[in-house]
């Protein structure tokens, strides 16, 4: 039987760029850490339940308190037509944004702990596959989670979806998710190379509740603080998942987070890429 040349491993790097090699050894390793986290974490179904059972007891409440409410005429609810519709949004899109920051700073830290993110750094990967290689069971299962969050809330809450443009629905989430991913990548980074990143990233997944109207319009903040809302990715991306859960226009709002994603996703891999450095130097890859 005659056996091709080109097949030999010594002829496939030959004809193969350096670069493209790279960026498929990367892409690889970003597949084998999603593979083994998916692995790690298939037993988990009592914990996923139980935070979907507290997260809809959260919702609950909120649903008692929007039938003693009404919505001011003056201040924009973005069509909604409850205050529950409204708050019910941003309390799921807060799951994605805690998704893009805490739980990559607490899982990057769970890393550092175990001693595997200092064997992860040797292996023959660029940071930021790294990076995105952590990143992605968070991202996956808060696209789950935001789904049957949505499912529950439409069946038996009486979130008004009747007009929802579903294919919207998921381009906003999903690159919302990408357009808040940078400032959890760059918190990672923090995690990685000074260590306390858990407690920062809480606090900004506060003030970016705050800022980008989860609870109350952004519409209602002081004329500062509007300001500082304003170029917000997940105040963006908030009120791009309102439009498309009213069959509004959300096209303006995924090209936004698109851009933002294009831009700040390859910075925030390059700071990740030098905290990891930064810790290399300091030898704090494993901290107790």
């Amino acid at each position: 039987m005659r056996t091709l040349s080109s097949t030999r491993p010594d002829a496939v790097s030959a004809t193969v760029p350096p670069a493209a090699a790279r960026e498929a050894a990367a892409g690889r390793a970003m597949l084998a850490l999603l593979r083994r986290d998916l692995t790690e974490r298939r037993g988990l179904r009592l914990p996923f339940l139980l935070d979907l059972a507290f997260g809809l007891l959260n919702l609950l409440v909120f649903l008692f308190v929007s039938r003693v409410l009404t919505l001011a005429p003056h201040a924009d609810f973005t069509r909604a037509t409850s205050y529950f519709d409204f708050v019910a949004v941003g309390i799921v899109f807060l799951l994605v944004l805690q998704a893009a920051t805490v739980q990559l700073v607490v899982q990057v830290a769970a890393e550092q702990r175990a001693g595997t993110l200092e064997l992860l750094v040797t292996q023959p990967m660029p940071g930021w596959a790294l990076a995105l290689g952590l990143a992605g069971y968070s991202f996956a299962f808060a696209l789950l989670r935001a789904g049957v969050y949505l499912a529950v809330l439409g069946g038996f809450f009486g979130l008004h979806l009747g007009h929802a443009d579903w294919p919207g629905v998921v381009a906003v989430l999903i690159l919302g998710m990408l357009g808040t991913l940078p400032l959890g990548v760059a918190l990672m980074g923090l995690t990685v190379a000074v260590g306390h990143g858990d407690p920062v990233a809480r606090l900004t997944v506060v003030a970016l509740s705050f800022l980008s109207g989860a609870y109350f319009p952004a519409s209602a903040l002081p004329t500062a603080l509007r300001a500082m809302a304003e170029p917000l990715p997940s105040r963006i991306a908030l009120d791009g998942l309102r439009h498309a859960l009213t069959g509004a226009g959300w096209g303006h709002s995924a090209l936004i987070l698109a851009g933002v994603a294009a831009i700040l996703l390859p910075l925030s891999a390059w700071v990740f890429d030098r905290a990891l450095w930064i810790a290399k130097r300091r030898g704090v890859l494993t901290r107790e």
